[in-house]
């Protein structure tokens, strides 16, 4: 019995990487334009030597922080500038967003 608890417990532990490994994000870069995806809020992504933390996803809006700034929130189809760039929110899908960086 103690043996299958813990096997039970190490595939468990085995397991939890490959959830975390779930909220990850994508980009890619071509001229000027990057094309951003992000799974979950809480990640930091270092695009056009910019660090940009998306803190927040929900509704139809996403909230990033770049360095030390302050948070902007952007709705979906919206655009601001954030620090010296601008995001465009392409689309937001429960805890996956998209956004065009330029």
């Amino acid at each position: 019995m103690y043996r299958r608890v813990s096997i039970l417990a190490a595939l468990t532990l085995a397991a939890v990487p490959l959830l975390g490994a779930c909220r990850g994000n994508s980009y890619s870069c071509s001229g000027g334009v990057c094309h951003v995806t992000v799974n979950g809020a809480g990640q930091t992504l270092e695009l056009k030597d910019n660090y940009i933390t998306v803190t927040r996803i929900s509704g139809d809006a996403m909230t990033v922080r770049m360095g030390t700034s302050g948070t902007v929130t952007i709705a979906e189809g919206q655009s601001s500038q954030v620090g010296p760039v601008t995001i465009k929110v392409t689309s937001v899908n429960g805890d996956e967003v998209k956004f065009d960086l330029t």
